[in-house]
């Protein structure tokens, strides 16, 4: 009887040791929000994955650098020239030219020269700025000298030897040789193949389309204002 009230008695005081600690209640772990999205500008635009694209650059027709140094020396060294000039229209004859900036004088020789008519001249000075053109004779021998007329600017106009080497979009370097006994470079252009002093920078020798144009006796920065101006 003892023994069952002790069993009794250590049971009530272990139901009673539990009663009295707390109980652990369940925590609930709030899940973790959601980050917000990031905010698109209207105004910016969405970036796409760069794509590398080799650029493909068309060149205009150019001068190599060597070439336009070889032209320039025209612009620094020649003020003024004097020459004698043969291509397809003067045959077998030479043309004297005489130019200074935009005035022009040239003599269009001809195999057999008649200076004994009214209308007779020798000489025939241009002006590249006013597009004109005045027809003179000046030869000792002129039978009446002095001014004739003007004339079709267009018709009389001839290149000159700064004209081969104006305005030229292409020109590199195919070789080199001696004309007239100076040195020159031989370049092909869009205005043909030139063969250019590499002293003073203008053309000796032009073929172009087939024909030969040449500037010889050349003579420069010794023509004066007078020999080109209409008196």
């Amino acid at each position: 009887m003892r023994k069952y009230l002790l069993a009794l008695c250590f049971i009530l005081l272990f139901a009673l040791m539990i009663a009295c600690i707390p109980q652990q209640k369940d925590v609930i772990i709030p899940a973790p929000k959601p980050k917000p999205e990031a905010q698109i500008n209207a105004n910016q635009p969405i970036k796409e994955q760069e794509v590398v694209i080799p650029q493909i650059v068309q060149y205009p027709l150019e001068i190599s650098a060597e070439v336009r140094e070889l032209l320039d020396k025209s612009k620094i060294r020649v003020k003024s020239i004097h020459y004698r000039y043969r291509a397809p229209e003067t045959g077998n004859n030479f043309h004297e030219f005489y130019v200074k900036g935009d005035k022009i004088k040239y003599n269009p020789a001809r195999e057999i020269q008649a200076l004994d008519q009214k209308e007779s001249y020798d000489f025939i000075y241009l002006d590249k700025t006013a597009k004109t053109a005045v027809s003179y004779c000046e030869a000792p021998y002129c039978a009446y000298k002095g001014r004739k007329g003007d004339l079709n600017y267009a018709e009389v106009y001839i290149p000159t030897v700064f004209d081969w080497i104006d305005g030229l979009t292409k020109a590199n370097k195919i070789g080199e040789e001696l004309i007239d006994d100076r040195n020159n470079w031989k370049v092909e252009t869009n205005n043909g193949i030139l063969w250019i002093d590499t002293f003073y920078g203008i053309p000796l020798k032009v073929e172009f389309n087939g024909k030969i144009y040449r500037f010889q006796l050349i003579s420069v920065n010794t023509v004066q204002d007078a020999d080109v101006t209409v008196v």
